[in-house]
């Protein structure tokens, strides 16, 4: 078994990692290949495809940093928070050795994510949680028009828009009021930003649709396109984004015992009384 350990370099140094955690690896037959920060590439391809888990330590944010890797060379993600919500996120802290004994028994489960692709600016960019355009200022709204295969459906004056993935409705569009979809489906979920208007709702739609977002005005300033969390593009007036499912998946491993609604309720309180 071989793997590569990326990390959170905010919240670890790569001397600490090494220190701390690459024996717990090693003791248990799996060859760490290289230690280096999530977000950052090697010049060479070469350990990507002698990999057979990317080991992640961190938060989502760390996972999402590596999401692009583990779908471009179909290595599994294995997740061990440390951070705070970890919902996408196999193991806490406290269970490094175990997640090590589980990875090299092959005792886990393993789900493919659904992924959208943005392009703009010429770029294609996979996305695992969320792709938003979002007005760069306090002040003033956008103009939008979003059309579906070419059908002009949305249109409004607010802030933006969150086009998210069932794995990312746990994310920003949930806080903004969007569905919690079951991460086993692949669907598009449109959800409008702070729209000016009362009939402008979230909207649910196949993973065959095409989205094209038509930024007509901006009152002030720019807008900027973001892909789980990172800039991408700055959007001036008169530009579009297009964004349709992709054909990749990522694989996430979690532990056999996984429940979707268990993660609901456990790091959210979904569905539970207050009173």
């Amino acid at each position: 078994m071989k793997g590569i350990l990326f990390f959170n370099p905010i919240k670890a140094k790569k001397q600490e990692i090494i220190d701390n955690y690459l024996h717990v690896f090693e003791e248990n037959d799996i060859e760490i290949l290289k230690v280096m920060p999530a977000g950052s590439a090697l010049p060479d391809n070469t350990l990507y495809q002698e990999s057979d888990v990317f080991i992640v330590l961190g938060g989502d944010g760390t996972v999402l940093r590596v999401a692009e890797l583990s779908a471009e060379y179909s290595v599994p993600i294995v997740g061990i928070n440390l951070g705070t919500l970890g919902f996408l996120t196999a193991y806490d802290s406290t269970e490094m050795e175990q997640a090590a004994k589980d990875i090299a028994s092959n005792n886990l489960h393993y789900s493919d994510r659904f992924l959208l692709e943005c392009y703009v600016g010429g770029k294609k960019i996979l996305s695992l949680n969320d792709i938003t355009i979002q007005k760069s200022q306090p002040i003033g709204t956008v103009d939008l028009e979003i059309l579906i295969k070419g059908e002009s459906v949305l249109n409004y004056s607010g802030d933006g828009v969150i086009i998210s993935t069932p794995t990312g409705s746990t994310g920003y569009a949930l806080s903004m009021g969007g569905p919690v979809i079951e991460h086993s489906l692949n669907l598009i979920t449109i959800n409008p930003l702070a729209s000016h208007s009362l009939n402008i709702r979230p909207l649910v739609i196949s993973p065959d649709n095409y989205v094209e977002i038509m930024i007509h005005h901006i009152d002030a300033g720019n807008a900027y396109v973001t892909v789980d969390g990172d800039i991408v593009h700055r959007i001036e007036s008169g530009m579009a984004v297009l964004v349709s499912s992709s054909d990749k998946k990522v694989t996430l491993a979690q532990k056999n015992d996984y429940s979707f609604f268990k993660v609901l309720i456990n790091k959210l309180g979904f569905g539970r009384r207050l009173i």
